[in-house]
């Protein structure tokens, strides 16, 4: 039995506060208190700026400690947390029942084989990307098929030392997070989608002609009942850019170009595309792009023209040219069919 963890968060995000207790799985005993924590140099409790005189380690019989159909008369109770169990909703009560104070208790269980996200350590379990260099992003995520689960915190910062010092803040409908630095480098903006199933964030301190010189660090806490599990990914946006589909056009009956993604960068001089065209042929057509045949061909080329065959389906999808990051997904051209002429049918 371990009387105190290796780590404690306190969570002020909502009216009420949220102690998160780290749990290895052996049995941890975390102590609550009512009227507040004891003062030893004043030998008193203190509850904000009123003082509840007590001798050091005296119980007060007036306080009435509820959690569900439990019930402990005293200032402080103990908390038994093991493995994934423990955590709840206790609150303390003067004895007409009138509430004094109200503490969520997470568990947060550091066993990396059980988690409510599918994933692994090693491939991750949040899939961000973004369209273009204008400082948004979106990371996604999937539950297990027997869990789901609530965001209870989020934070987010540019850099390993403002992701230890940012602050975070949310809204009303604790949908929308900010969260700053001190330092100034990080502004960075997040609003959890009605689906829970993801966010989108925006750096309002990104400049699209800059390099970046930091990472961003985004960590998710989802909640599902009384326990809490940790998630981060951290990248820079010219790891995760993944441009919209192209338009192509056919400028001819043998020939077609196509245009850069309407939500691309301009000018294109500065944040140019490379682009795959991968050409089907016979029965590989009805496959349409997600035809993967050794027999097709691909090639990777700078031009946004194509001469095309008859009976030829073409797709072409883009990269950002200067990283090795996502390709779009394929946009498909199908030739126009040479109409057969109709056969005269006498009586």
């Amino acid at each position: 039995i371990r009387l105190y963890t290796v780590e404690v968060l306190y969570m002020f995000c909502v009216l009420s506060p949220v102690v998160v207790v780290n749990v290895d799985g052996s049995l941890v005993q975390h102590p609550l208190t009512c009227l507040g924590s004891f003062n030893r140099e004043e030998e008193g409790w203190r509850r904000d700026n009123d003082w509840v005189w007590r001798r050091d380690g005296e119980e007060d019989e007036e306080i009435l400690w509820m959690m569900g159909e439990q019930e402990k008369r005293g200032n402080s109770f103990l908390v038994n947390l093991e493995e994934r169990t423990g955590g709840g909703i206790f609150t303390c009560h003067s004895l007409d029942k009138t509430l004094l104070k109200k503490t969520m208790v997470l568990v947060k269980h550091l066993d990396e084989q059980k988690r409510i996200l599918e994933g692994s350590t090693g491939k991750g379990y949040m899939k961000c990307s973004t369209r273009n260099y204008q400082g948004e992003f979106h990371c996604s995520w999937k539950f297990t098929p027997t869990h789901v689960g609530t965001v209870m915190f989020l934070k987010v910062a540019r850099g390993l030392s403002d992701a230890e010092n940012v602050s975070c803040s949310v809204d009303a409908s604790g949908q929308q997070w900010t969260c700053s630095s001190s330092s100034g480098q990080s502004d960075i903006m997040c609003s959890v989608n009605s689906s829970g199933l993801g966010v989108s964030c925006v750096d309002r301190q990104y400049c699209p002609y800059a390099e970046e010189t930091d990472r961003i660090t985004l960590t998710i806490y989802m909640r599902t009942n009384y326990l809490l599990e940790e998630y981060s990914q951290r990248f820079y946006l010219s790891e995760i850019v993944k441009p919209d589909k192209v338009s192509i056009k056919e400028v001819n009956s043998s020939t077609i170009d196509w245009s850069y993604p309407v939500s691309w960068n301009s000018p294109i001089s500065y944040f140019p595309l490379t682009f795959q065209v991968k050409e089907i042929e016979g029965r590989e057509r009805k496959n349409g792009c997600t035809c993967d045949s050794p027999h097709t061909e691909v090639h990777t080329t700078e031009s946004s023209q194509w001469s095309v065959k008859a009976k030829v389906t073409v797709c072409v999808r883009a990269q950002d040219a200067l990283c090795d990051s996502p390709w779009s997904d394929w946009t498909e051209y199908r030739g126009r069919q040479k109409k057969q002429k109709k056969k005269n049918v006498s009586q």
